[in-house]
Parts: C-alpha cells; sequence; structure tokens
C-alpha cells in the first residue's frame, strides 16, 4: 500500500490514521502548497456502510482516506458484486478522474466508520500542474494500483477457491489478525466466489486448525500452513 512507510501518528479504536499532508506523492511538497490545497478541498465522514459515491455516477473528485477501510465494488450486469479493491487510510482512490474517466467505474462504500477529503479534479489538475514532477508520481501510483487488481483477476481465473481465500487473509494480516472485519459474503465478493463456498472454506479452515474465528474478526493461526497454498501457483 502506498503509506506503508508513513510513521502513523494518530490512533483510532479502528486503527491507523494518515494524515493527507504525509502522503509520499508530496514528500518535496512545502507545507504551505499543502495548506492551500487542504483548504480547497471537503472532508468527509462516513458511518459504517455508508455509501461515498456509486458506480455510474458523474466522476468529478479524487479522494484520500485518512482513517477507516473503504471497498470499490464494480455490479455486473447480472447483478453480481465484485470488491476490486479495499482502500485503507494513507490511500488516494477515485484517481482514475484525472485520467478521463467520466462516470464512475466502481461504488465506494464504508467497510467502518471512516474519514478523509475529497478533492475536486479540477481542483488538483491545477496543482499538478505547478509542480509536474508529482505527476510522473501519480501515474506510477496508478499504475501500481492497476497491476495489483490484475493480479487479483488472474488469482480468480487461475486459484482455487481454499487458495484465492487463503491468499486473501494473507494479504489483509496484520500480524495474526486480518487488518478488518470481513463478512463471508465480503470474502466472496473478493474472491469471485460463492457465500457457500466460502463458509465451507472457512469452516475447513477453522477445523484444521489454520483461522480462529469470532464473529467477523479472523485471527490467523498458522500462516505458514496457509502460505503453502500459494505455493501450487
Amino acid at each position: 500500500m502506498e503509506g506503508g512507510n508513513i510513521k502513523y501518528p494518530l490512533r483510532n479504536k479502528s486503527g491507523k490514521t494518515v494524515m493527507f499532508e504525509m502522503h509520499p506523492l508530496f514528500s518535496s511538497v512545502i507545507s504551505g502548497e499543502l495548506i492551500s490545497l487542504r483548504k480547497q478541498s471537503k472532508p468527509f465522514n462516513l458511518k459504517k456502510e455508508q455509501t461515498l459515491y456509486m458506480q455510474g455516477l458523474e466522476s468529478k473528485s479524487l479522494f484520500f482516506l485518512e482513517s477507516g477501510y473503504v471497498k470499490l465494488s464494480k455490479i455486473n450486469h447480472d447483478g453480481r458484486v465484485f470488491i476490486l479493491d479495499v482502500v485503507e487510510p494513507g490511500e488516494f482512490f477515485g484517481e482514475l478522474t484525472l485520467a478521463a474517466e467520466k462516470e464512475r467505474s466502481t461504488g465506494a462504500d464504508a467497510m467502518e466508520d471512516c474519514s478523509g477529503i475529497e478533492i475536486r479534479k479540477e481542483i488538483f489538475e491545477a496543482f499538478l500542474k505547478s509542480r509536474p514532477d508529482l505527476a510522473i508520481k501519480l501515474i506510477q501510483m496508478i499504475g501500481d494500483k492497476r497491476l495489483s487488481m490484475e493480479s487479483m483477476l488472474q488469482n480468480m481465473i487461475f486459484m482455487d477457491i481454499e487458495t484465492r481465500i487463503a491468499s486473501l487473509l494473507l494479504k489483509y494480516a496484520d500480524g495474526d489478525m486480518l487488518k478488518i472485519a470481513l463478512t463471508h459474503q465480503e470474502i466472496a465478493d473478493m474472491t469471485g466466489a460463492t457465500r457457500v463456498s466460502v463458509s465451507r472454506t472457512i469452516i475447513k479452515f477453522r477445523n484444521t486448525g489454520l483461522i480462529e474465528t469470532t464473529g467477523e474478526r479472523i485471527k490467523l493461526k498458522n500462516l505458514k500452513k496457509l502460505s503453502e497454498y500459494l505455493e501450487r501457483y
């Protein structure tokens, strides 16, 4: 994730809080420029399960998440939901508005209480024109995110359901716990599986001592065995 090397100064009960000004993209930007950019931005605060924007709506802003988690989902023509990414504190999202996106290709919903800032497209574009060196970094950031999504889609095609779920658990592990609480339906939407097959796999993982579950929280009890699933591919 983009904020991986940042020292997080604040904590809330949901986890880390990363201030907009601390993103590595702005490492060479003087504080006055960032103060001006924040003043032109709008804060947002969402409750769990609240929608920030819907798929198909006009794309005219990008966002920076400072606390909580947001899922980016795509609804297929047959109504099937796919969760393409989970945004963590310290990450931009909705940035395809800078790449001529006219309508939102995904929807954004809070997975827990969260907060951040919204920056209008024209404001951020004006900022980038004054700092063209940052535009290159931003292109790299967008490219890295697209590659990550492509890798996830390849996993859906080539991995069996147990390996897909093991990969997902390891991806969002923070020590021996998942960083986010996930329902079986959300795991299904993130792995291209059915809720029933996810429930069966979770039960199998639990019965074989790989994980421990308490409600929507998952504890990873055997990281080595979970990693062995990925060694097949």
